[in-house]
C-alpha cells in the first residue's frame, strides 16, 4: 500500500470518527446553567512528513470545570478552576529535529495530568483586581495574542524566546507551576498584570507527572506585562497590544560554559487588530517580538506574524483562512556550540483553513513549510496534515 492510500486511510478514519461524535453532541439540548459548569475539547493532528518521510498522529483531550464559589459556598465574587489533560499519539517534532516544533499538542512524554487548577477572587473595591493562586498557564494571559489561535505552530502560542527558558520551561503546557497572579484593570481598556511562579515547575526527570515542588534552588519566575484591550458591550474585542517581560531568580550556566551563572531573563511585545473589518468577517493582524539573554539561551530573538481573515468567502466556504510565519534568530553561543557552526536561524511558515461541519465540530487543512530545521542550513521540511477539534459540553457552541 502506497503512502498516499495510507494517509488518505487514515485521515478518512478521523474525519469519520470526529464527525459522528461532533453530530451526536450536536443534538444534545442545552441546559440550563447551573453554578458550575464543565466542558472539553477534544484536538488531533495527523501529519505527514516529508523528511525524513512519515506520518505521525498526535491527540490531547481536556476537561474544565469551573465554579461560582459565591453561590456553592458564599464566596463572592471568586471562581474556581480545574483543568485535566490526557496527551498521547506520536512525535512528530522528534523526527524531524526543529527548534520551535511543529504541533503544540506534542509533549515529551505521553501522560494524564492536573492542569490548571486554581482559586481566582476578584477584589470590585480596588476597581476589579484579580488575584489568582494555584497551578497556572502563564501563556492564557501573558504573551498571548487571540489572532494567532488557530495556527498549530507552538511558537504562535507563545515564542520560542522565552519557551526555552528554564530547567523544565516556563509554567506552560503540558507543566504547570504553582503561581501567584495579580492583574488589575486600569480604565480605558488597559491593563497590569503580574506573576510569581515556580521557576522549575513539574518535575524535569519525570514529565509525565505533576508536582508541586518548591525549593530555594529552583527559585522564581517572574512575569509582568502591560498593554491595552479593546472592549465592547460584548466582551473583548480584536484591539490588543502589550509588553512584558521576565526574569529568573535562580541562576543558570552559560551555553559556552565560560564565566559566571547568571539571571535568564527577557523581553517582548505584541501587539493584533482588524486590518479589514466588513460584515462578513474580519481580516485581523498580529505580530509578535521576543529577545533574551544570548548568553543562556539558544534563540535570542523571535518574531511571529500573520493573518486570521474570517470567513474568507462569505458564509459558503471555510469559517477562516489561516496565515503565519515564525523566526528563531539563533545566539552566536548557540552556533559556535554546534560543529560545525548552526544556520543563523530557523524559520517556519504554516497556512491552514478552518472548516465547521457541524456546530461543535471544525476541520482544519494545513501545511508547514520549515527552513534551517534545527540550525542545520539547507536542510527544510515539509509537513501537511489536519487537526480535528470536538467541542463538547455546557460551554460548546
Amino acid at each position: 500500500m502506497t503512502f498516499a492510500s495510507r494517509f488518505a486511510r487514515r485521515a478518512a478514519a478521523l474525519f469519520v470518527c470526529a464527525c459522528a461524535a461532533g453530530l451526536a453532541a450536536a443534538a444534545d439540548e442545552a441546559a440550563p446553567r447551573p453554578a458550575w459548569t464543565w466542558d472539553g475539547i477534544y484536538k488531533a493532528d495527523l501529519l505527514h512528513i516529508s523528511e525524513p518521510s512519515g506520518t505521525s498522529a498526535v491527540g490531547n483531550l481536556g476537561l474544565r470545570w469551573n465554579a461560582d464559589a459565591g453561590a456553592l459556598l458564599g464566596w463572592d465574587d471568586t471562581t474556581l478552576h480545574a483543568e485535566l489533560l490526557w496527551n498521547h499519539g506520536g512525535k512528530p517534532n522528534r523526527r524531524i529535529g526543529t527548534t520551535q516544533g511543529v504541533s503544540n499538542l506534542e509533549v515529551a512524554q505521553n501522560a494524564a495530568r492536573l492542569y490548571a487548577t486554581w482559586i481566582e477572587h476578584e477584589f470590585k473595591a480596588t476597581g476589579g483586581t484579580g488575584v489568582l493562586f494555584g497551578l497556572y498557564d502563564l501563556n492564557s494571559e501573558f504573551y498571548a495574542t487571540d489572532a494567532s489561535g488557530l495556527l498549530i505552530h507552538p511558537s504562535f502560542g507563545i515564542g520560542i524566546d522565552f519557551s526555552q527558558s528554564g530547567r523544565n520551561g516556563p509554567s506552560i503546557f503540558p507543566n504547570l507551576g504553582l503561581a501567584l497572579r495579580v492583574k488589575q484593570p486600569l480604565g480605558g481598556g488597559y491593563y497590569a498584570q503580574a506573576a510569581v511562579i515556580d521557576g522549575v515547575p513539574g518535575d524535569p526527570a519525570n514529565p509525565g507527572r505533576t508536582v508541586i515542588r518548591l525549593s530555594r534552588d529552583d527559585g522564581a519566575l517572574l512575569v509582568g506585562e502591560a498593554g491595552w484591550q479593546e472592549r465592547g458591550d460584548d466582551g473583548p474585542k480584536s484591539g490588543h497590544w502589550g509588553v512584558g517581560a521576565w526574569h529568573y531568580t535562580a541562576r543558570s550556566g552559560r551555553i559556552d560554559g565560560n564565566g559566571a551563572p547568571a539571571h535568564n531573563q527577557g523581553a517582548y511585545a505584541l501587539a493584533q487588530g482588524a486590518l479589514i473589518d466588513r460584515e462578513a468577517g474580519s481580516t485581523l493582524g498580529f505580530v509578535r517580538v521576543g529577545v533574551a539573554d544570548r548568553q543562556l539561551n539558544g534563540v535570542e530573538l523571535a518574531i511571529g506574524t500573520g493573518v486570521q481573515v474570517e470567513r474568507p468567502f462569505g458564509e459558503q466556504g471555510p469559517a477562516a483562512f489561516t496565515a503565519g510565519v515564525a523566526y528563531a534568530r539563533y545566539s552566536r553561543a548557540q552556533r559556535d556550540a554546534i560543529d560545525p557552526p548552526a544556520a543563523s536561524h530557523e524559520t517556519a511558515i504554516e497556512i491552514g483553513a478552518r472548516w465547521l461541519p457541524a456546530p461543535r465540530l471544525a476541520l482544519q487543512p494545513l501545511a508547514q513549510r520549515v527552513l534551517n530545521v534545527g540550525g542545520r542550513a539547507g536542510h527544510h521540511a515539509t509537513l501537511l496534515g489536519v487537526r480535528a477539534e470536538w467541542s463538547f459540553g455546557d460551554a460548546a457552541p
